[in-house]
């Protein structure tokens, strides 16, 4: 049996890895086990011939609590700001429309109608309640709105930020502000309108870009309405996100173990007792016990962690529903695309019936992303709404992906230099029920002292709100050991 670790953190996710670096910077003794052989879950980056290819997050958002761990780490150098004043485009009936961010741009969208114009800037006007029950983002955009708002300016941005599906997510578990808003004030724009003027500052001077460090506001997740201009600034970093969890790993050397499997987790000695309440037993038959123990798995792997210890808490933690993803990222001459790519990327409604639900022009984004005469394309299909289009061959994912890219950007030839992956469970949905669910989860903690569960599977989906959680775990672990 191996001596007892103080904290054990399973899982060199963002998350985990913030968690434990915290608890390190506080003087405890962590161990972070990670099964596979390098840091950072879905963010890694590859160099290929000159290009950055990222299989997970393109060009986050830097929120405070992100940009203070790159501060802590000393990476403020590395750090590469994007261009957030570069336009969105959404795809309708094949050709590519600006992405409606101000009133003015609204009215001239060529996306909706004049109806549903109509009915989206007379929301104020009139009073609803939401139903009894908890009810789909889809069914809350048509009872608000209709069917081609929901299809041109919902549908694209829930499949590019969630991979989800309108049909199932539910607002209340995935947007509770919405469903808060019409029950307060009766109408979501009104509501909207009370939030930012009850969260506005005194001196308020957006800034689209910082000098030193970004703005401070709300993640996406909603708890504060925020214009564009005051989010926190996009970037990555000169090497690319893995820079991110590879500094981690590094500042806490020793403390991290990889290919560190472990196989299941049961309880030892009772709370009070003086000795640690968990036991872990790893794939190569070595024992641990922790007193602390933080599971910074996906949902799944908690809970088939956790079926021995924890049969009710596994049990939940099974219900919840992970959207597949395919990443394509291509890279071509600068002469093989028409297009002059000046913007951001493009989203792709499912109206149009593409496989691609978007496409990020990563070096228009970002410099250093593709070598002098390049371009870097990522792509990203799959989600909850295509959830068999993983199952096919890279090769054959690569081609359709393309295939579709060539069509809609004017794209000549192969590209010169391609990546593809294949992520079967990658993003946890918020569907209908799911805040229930979550709630479960929380109440089975308060039984099982010493247990933390640490994911972007309760709240939160940016990388902000992973180094958010992981933060806000590492403090509650101060504040146990301190009680």
């Amino acid at each position: 049996m191996r001596a007892t670790q103080q904290v054990i953190v399973i899982g060199a996710g963002i998350t985990g890895l913030t968690c434990a670096f915290r608890l390190q910077q506080s003087g405890f003794r962590v161990l972070v086990l990670e099964a596979s052989n390098s840091p950072g879950g879905l963010i890694a980056t590859f160099e290929k011939n000159g290009f950055l290819f990222e299989a997970g997050p393109q060009c986050p958002r830097f929120a405070p609590v992100l940009w203070e761990l790159v501060r802590d780490l000393g990476l403020e150098g590395e750090f590469v700001p994007g261009d957030s004043r570069l336009p969105r485009y959404l795809l309708k009936n094949g050709k590519l429309h600006k992405a409606p961010f101000s009133p003015l741009d609204f009215l001239a969208t060529g996306l909706v109608g004049v109806g549903s114009k109509y009915r989206l800037l007379t929301e104020a006007l009139r009073g609803s309640r939401p139903p009894a029950g908890e009810e789909s983002l889809a069914g809350f955009v048509r009872r608000k709105f209709d069917d081609e708002v929901l299809a041109y300016l919902v549908e694209p941005f829930i499949s590019a930020i969630f991979a989800g599906n309108t049909e199932q997510i539910g607002v209340a578990s995935a947007f509770p502000f919405l469903a808060r808003w019409e029950r307060e004030h009766g109408s979501v724009l009104r509501g909207a309108i009370h939030e930012r003027k009850r969260n506005a500052p005194v001196d308020a001077r957006p800034t689209s870009q910082p000098t030193s460090r970004p703005a401070s506001s709300a993640n996406h997740t909603g708890r504060k309405l925020v214009v564009t201009d005051a989010l926190p600034a996009m970037g990555s970093f000169r090497r690319g996100l893995g820079t991110l969890p590879t500094a981690l790993a590094q500042k806490l050397g020793d403390s991290i173990r990889f290919e560190a499997r472990v196989e299941n987790i049961h309880r030892g000695a009772a709370a009070g007792s003086g000795d640690s309440p968990w036991r872990l037993r790893l794939s190569n038959g070595e024992e641990m016990t922790s007193t602390g123990l933080v599971v910074a798995a996906p949902a799944y792997e908690a809970a088939r962690l956790l079926g021995t210890a924890a049969p009710a808490l596994s049990a939940k933690l099974s219900e919840l529903y992970y959207a597949p993803m395919v990443v394509v990222s291509s890279g071509y001459d600068r002469t093989q695309v028409r297009n002059p790519l000046h913007g951001f990327g493009l989203m792709i409604p499912r109206r149009e019936k593409l496989n691609t639900l978007f496409n990020v022009w990563n070096s228009s984004v970002i410099s250093g992303r593709a070598p002098e005469g390049k371009v870097l394309l990522t792509s990203f299909a799959g989600g909850a709404t295509n959830p068999e289009f993983v199952r096919l061959e890279e090769k054959a994912i690569a081609q359709i992906i393309e295939a579709e890219m060539a069509a809609l950007l004017g794209i000549d030839g192969p590209p010169i230099e391609r990546s593809v992956w294949k992520f079967p469970k990658a993003l946890p949905q918020f569907n209908v029920g799911h805040a229930q669910t979550a709630a479960g989860i929380r109440e089975a903690l308060t039984e099982l002292p010493g247990l933390y569960l640490a994911g972007n599977y309760l709240e939160g989906r940016s990388l902000g709100d992973c180094a958010e959680i992981g933060s806000r775990t590492a403090q509650e672990l101060m504040h146990q050991f301190s009680a």
